[in-house]
């Protein structure tokens, strides 16, 4: 209340200050309903209804004029008759609707004061109560088969429609947006949206990550017109390699293997890499490192897994407790699990790279590219031939002018496993990921932990809806002791990625009796809690999740750069080769720069010319690009970099050609790409048992104006059963590469 009456003791009391009391009360009242219920004209109570055929019931109610602030009141429930208002053949709407005013009540016999000195009065009856009530007004409508409804006069407020027939009332329909909502109401509507908010607004949030990863794959699809084109040259291709009738021998290289290349025969001196190339003449090998272990731009996992700095936060919380569950009260069983690791990314650059037409090869199947071009040291991957095809479908490669990429779509790969046996109960929860992230930590709540035994967590896909150990992609080992009551974050060695629309499984394994808290309802992890038995997974309870958050990391920019160990090589540096464990998503970039001359160059297709003076020290920085909550990662532990130069000139030997009969027609052509005769150079022979022997003629074919089709044909004197091909090439300017693609040849 703005203003108050003040009373004094042997003060004159007079009317005016007993009104004022009642009066600035109101005024506050008003006042509050104005500035914090409504501004305007809305109802509680006041409901329509049909008490018969012809009467219609309006219970007791209030009335808010938010215009004034003025409540009015129906105290008593009222009954109307509308029997005088009912059509006579079609239907017609009526508008119930009420407004406010004053009326004095309450008449009572009071004296009055007419004599101040003889103290004489004289009685008269006057109204002793003002009170604010609601009257009710029936406006119609016209009568129609088709009936409009009418609308309430102006000032007055809505209540409900009620639909008449010749027989009576046939429907009531109420104005519940006029309604003035009930706080607590509002309250409980907002700790129902408030829970949503908290379990969607991640998901939400994360939804310009997706809209970028599918724009970027939409620009990597296929036209039609391309197909088009691309049926047309294999029409073309067709064509081109039909063979005469009369051949003896035909024999094909792409150039992608040394299957058929002799290199340990004396003069071998080439490098077999998407075609024939110079050998390398100069080379060093380092691992990527951070220039600054505490740069404050990166984050480095316990693992080695490079991304740039972020902070956890909880996209999903289950934190409600409806029960618990001791863990090692199903049955104990040793399991066999294969935990897949990171899938990796090779960049080659420098001015010495040309991109080679053959290796659409790759796809043919007949070669397991994984093996060759993703590979460690002397580390091998052994493919089973039915996955052969699988793993072609799923890598990716990207050719330039000058840098050539290669990457695996897949995030997690069975190229590369590591197998554990786990010996324990299990139980796990499956989650239906709604957004792709990396997943940092899991927090689980225990409500109490066997001090003396351990506990395996362990993330893996969930094929057909249940854990699939054998796809596992985390794991954590937790020792006896380290549990402890309550929630428990548990950090993965480094962070997962998990994709959108894939589902997952938290797998538990323990021998101990550790209780865990669970909850009801499985709307937000679409998943179910499983138990394990017999080697089978049964639902332990359709309605039950366990009790976790999944705290994903959110970066601190959109961009990061991150300074690295720069690069060295005595005598210079013309070529680099990396390779890595990582992974780039859709929608996020990682571009490695280097520093020349004081500038930073990008290490893409256009910038090669950066290496031309060849520095013997080059600074080097990854940059990352994505969003606040995806950007691309690097595992440092691992990875190599390649540094080199490039010799001038290379001699390639292929391996013993034996024919079934003799021949003194032989021909080889060579497919040659980016070649200029103005710079470059290039030889054939054929070495007999007698000695090397040189070709009868040449002839050239143009393809383009980086491609042609050189033939050269071979009449020894003798018909030969055996031979090898020899062939030399060499450029006047080691930035000017070239590459021999392809050889057939061909004894008539």
């Amino acid at each position: 209340m703005e203003k108050q009456v003040i009373y004094r003791d042997r003060q004159e009391l007079q009317a005016a200050d007993l009104n004022n009391t009642q009066t600035w009360a109101d005024e506050a009242g008003r006042h509050l309903v104005i500035d914090a219920i409504t501004t305007e004209r809305q109802f509680v109570g006041l409901t329509v209804t049909a008490r018969s055929a012809t009467e219609i019931e309006v219970s007791p109610g209030r009335l808010y004029d938010g215009s004034s602030g003025k409540v009015y009141a129906i105290e008593t429930a009222q009954v109307h008759s509308i029997f005088a208002m009912l059509p006579l053949q079609d239907s017609k709407w009526l508008a119930i609707s009420a407004f406010g005013q004053e009326e004095d009540v309450d008449i009572q016999p009071r004296d009055f004061l007419i004599d101040l000195q003889t103290r004489e009065v004289e009685p008269e009856a006057v109204a002793m109560q003002r009170r604010r009530v609601a009257v009710i007004h029936i406006a119609q409508g016209m009568e129609s088969p088709t009936p409009e409804r009418p609308e309430p006069p102006t000032g007055y407020t809505l209540l409900a429609h009620v639909r008449l027939t010749p027989t009576g009332i046939q429907q009531v329909a109420l104005a519940t947006s006029r309604k003035l909502p009930n706080l607590y109401a509002v309250e409980q509507r907002l700790r129902a949206a408030e829970g949503w908010i908290t379990s969607a607004e991640p998901r939400i949030a994360h939804i310009m990550s997706d809209i970028a990863g599918l724009g970027e794959q939409m620009a990597t699809r296929a036209t039609l017109t391309q197909m088009l084109q691309v049926a047309q040259d294999m029409a073309r291709v067709k064509e081109r390699l039909e063979l005469p009738d009369d051949y003896k021998f035909y024999g094909a290289d792409h150039f992608l293997t040394t299957a058929e290349s002799a290199t340990t025969y004396s003069g071998y001196s080439a490098r077999v890499e998407e075609g024939i190339r110079p050998p390398i003449v100069g080379t060093a090998t380092q691992q990527l490192q951070l220039l600054n272990p505490l740069d404050p731009a990166a984050s480095v996992s316990s693992g080695g897994l490079l991304l740039p700095a972020y902070e956890e936060i909880a996209r999903l919380r289950m934190e409600t407790r409806r029960g618990e569950i001791t863990i090692n009260a199903y049955q104990y069983q040793t399991t066999q699990m294969v935990q897949r690791q990171m899938s990796r990314q090779r960049i080659r650059y420098g001015e010495t790279r040309t991109a080679c037409t053959n290796t659409g090869f790759w796809r043919q199947g007949t070669f397991d590219p994984i093996t060759r071009i993703y590979r460690r040291g002397d580390e091998t991957w052994e493919i089973d031939p039915a996955s052969v095809q699988a793993m072609l479908a799923q890598s990716g490669t990207v050719r330039g002018t000058r840098i050539w990429i290669d990457d695996y779509v897949e995030t997690y790969w069975e190229a590369v496993t590591t197998t554990h046996t786990v010996q324990g109960s299990i139980l796990a929860q499956t989650i239906l990921m709604a957004q792709t992230g990396w997943l940092t930590s899991v927090e689980l709540f225990f409500t109490s932990v066997d001090a003396a035994a351990g506990l395996e967590v362990i993330l893996c896909d969930a094929s057909l809806g249940q854990p699939d150990l054998s796809r596992s992609v985390a794991r954590v080992t937790l020792a006896p002791g380290a549990l402890a009551a309550g929630w428990r974050r548990i950090p993965w060695t480094n962070p997962v990625l998990v994709e959108a629309g894939r589902r997952y499984a938290l797998v538990l394994v323990t021998n101990g009796a550790h209780r865990i808290g669970y909850t009801e309802g499985t709307e937000y992890t679409q998943g179910v809690l499983m138990y394990r038995q017999d080697g089978q997974y049964f639902a332990e309870a359709a309605e039950r999740d366990l009790m976790l958050r999944l705290n994903f990391a959110r970066f601190a920019s959109p961009r990061a750069v991150v300074q690295m160990e720069p690069l060295q090589l005595s005598g210079g540096i013309a070529d680099i080769d990396m390779l890595y464990e990582g992974v780039t998503p859709d929608g996020t970039e990682l571009v490695w720069e280097y520093q020349v001359s004081g500038q930073w160059l990008p290490i893409t297709d256009g910038t090669e010319a950066g290496l031309a003076s060849l520095p013997a020290l080059v600074p080097l920085r990854a940059v990352f690009v994505g969003t606040l909550d995806l950007m691309p990662a690097v595992r440092l532990t691992g990875s190599q970099v390649r540094v080199a130069r490039v010799g001038m000139s290379f001699t390639h030997i292929s391996t013993q050609r034996t024919l079934s009969s003799g021949s003194t027609d032989i021909r080889v052509r060579l497919l040659l790409e980016y070649f200029d005769p103005a710079y470059h150079t290039v030889g054939c022979r054929l070495i007999l048992g007698s000695g090397p022997i040189n070709p009868a003629s040449v002839r050239d074919e143009i393809v383009d104006g980086n491609r042609r089709w050189r033939e050269y044909r071979f009449t020894p004197g003798t018909a030969q059963t055996g031979y090898r091909i020899e062939i030399t090439g060499s450029t006047s300017d080691w930035r000017r590469a070239w590459h021999v693609a392809e050889r057939y040849d061909l004894a008539l």
